[in-house]
């Protein structure tokens, strides 16, 4: 399995658990809020060691912020210092920044979360 579709695999478990609208990359057109979208990026790759930047944004809609403050912190508390180890990878997250993000529709809340992980491959060791 590509690491990346493993990544997706291990964060859609886990973030699920906290919420039922999670989304890589884009939302449904339908999506109920607030909701999740989360994205990997690939930084750098040295002698089987893969480090991704995971970014999160939690989007409400109306005129509070509470359940997107809500919904954040409990990602945050679930990913931080994650840990996982099977037989053929190994990987740590540990979060980041956590920052506002304006949109254009005053109406929409975002929280942006970016958290680094540290994706070992074990092959042959």
């Amino acid at each position: 399995m590509s690491k990346t579709i493993f990544l997706r695999k291990v964060l859609q478990s886990k973030l699920t658990a906290i919420t039922t609208n999670v989304y890589y990359e884009i939302a449904a057109d339908n999506a109920t809020h607030p909701y999740v979208v989360y994205e990997l990026s690939e930084l750098t790759y040295t002698h089987g060691k893969t480090l991704f930047q995971l970014e999160i944004n939690v989007l409400d809609y109306g005129n509070g912020s509470i359940n997107a403050e809500v919904l954040a912190d409990n990602i945050q508390f679930a990913l931080n210092e994650m840990h996982y180890i099977d037989g053929v990878l190994q990987m740590t997250i540990y979060q980041g920044a956590r920052q506002t993000v304006r949109e254009s529709d005053k109406e929409v809340i975002r929280k942006r979360l970016l958290f680094e992980i540290q994706l070992h491959e074990m092959k042959g060791e």
